[in-house]
């Protein structure tokens, strides 16, 4: 996996407006949609001709598959999510007809085949992650999303949001009020620079250290 080199390192400005969501290119592990609101609403494909990413005008989560516009929906209270059905949902092989909460590797199945998996690996974090089971995908394809809530954790062990296999340390990633900030026990540079500790990630930022590299870049 590669990047593209950034031709306005030095003057992005010194702060990253949270926005809805961003996309986390990490070289050698994969692509991953951190999302920050507390409700993340899955669902099929947009308009036909309509050329789409990761959302639709319906779904935060368009997922290329036989499934309604607004399928289901994924929500955050406090340390706990719930799975609210809008459509067929199973999980864990139970049907789901209104509300429930959601535990960790909890398996999701959105009508007969489009099937996620629910993750929260670490108690040490309100954060929770998405794996794409089955085949389908969003048009722009991903390898997980992260529903963050104060902090995502990057490394190699599988208490870690992302899993980073070869690593030799771990990354946190962390909100502060309308930023996202970055931190790390490693030797990490930011766009060149050596990170401080709570360095700000800005759009576009590129973030490398011992056999560790990736990027940061908003979607919306």
């Amino acid at each position: 996996m590669g990047f593209f080199t950034s031709s306005s390192r030095q003057d992005q400005a010194a702060k990253s407006s949270a926005g809805v969501s961003y996309l986390l290119w990490i070289d050698g592990v994969g692509t991953y949609l951190v999302y920050l609101p507390e409700t993340l609403k899955i669902g099929g494909p947009g308009e036909t001709g309509v050329t789409g990413g990761l959302a639709s005008e319906w779904a935060d989560l368009s997922i290329l598959a036989n499934l309604s516009r607004h399928h289901a929906s994924i929500t955050r209270s406090g340390e706990n999510y719930f799975l609210e059905a809008m459509a067929p949902v199973f999980c864990n092989q139970r049907a789901i007809n209104d509300r429930v909460l959601l535990t960790d590797q909890a398996s999701l199945r959105l009508n007969t085949d489009t099937v996620l998996t629910f993750r929260q690996p670490t108690a040490l974090s309100a954060s929770a992650c998405l794996e794409f089971t089955s085949h389908h995908q969003p048009q722009q394809r991903l390898d997980g999303v992260v529903l963050m809530a104060e902090t995502c954790l990057l490394g190699a062990s599988n208490e870690n949001h992302v899993v980073c296999p070869h690593w030799p340390g771990t990354v946190v990633l962390y909100r502060q009020g309308d930023q996202v900030l970055c931190r790390s026990r490693l030797k990490i540079d930011m766009n060149q620079v050596a990170v401080s500790e709570g360095t700000v990630l800005t759009p576009g930022s590129l973030v490398t250290g011992p056999e560790l590299r990736f990027r940061w870049e908003v979607v919306a």
